[in-house]
């Protein structure tokens, strides 16, 4: 859920500012959902190596026992 936060505000922000004729506020706002999907992504493939990791740690328990 890493990066949901700032995609959802980021989004709020876009919006108002898409609104209010605010340009800034659009920017910042597009901007902020750019780096909630980034950090989610991150997230993802660091849970992934993780999952690998433990996965090669068992393989080479299997092999030691």
């Amino acid at each position: 859920m890493a990066g949901l936060k700032d995609q959802i505000e980021g989004k709020g922000k876009e919006l108002k500012g898409r609104v209010t004729g605010d340009e800034a506020t659009e920017t910042e706002g597009q901007a902020q959902q750019t780096k909630g999907k980034i950090t989610h992504e991150a997230d993802r493939a660091k849970q992934k190596v993780q999952g690998k990791v433990e996965e090669l740690k068992g393989r080479a328990r299997q092999k030691t026992a």
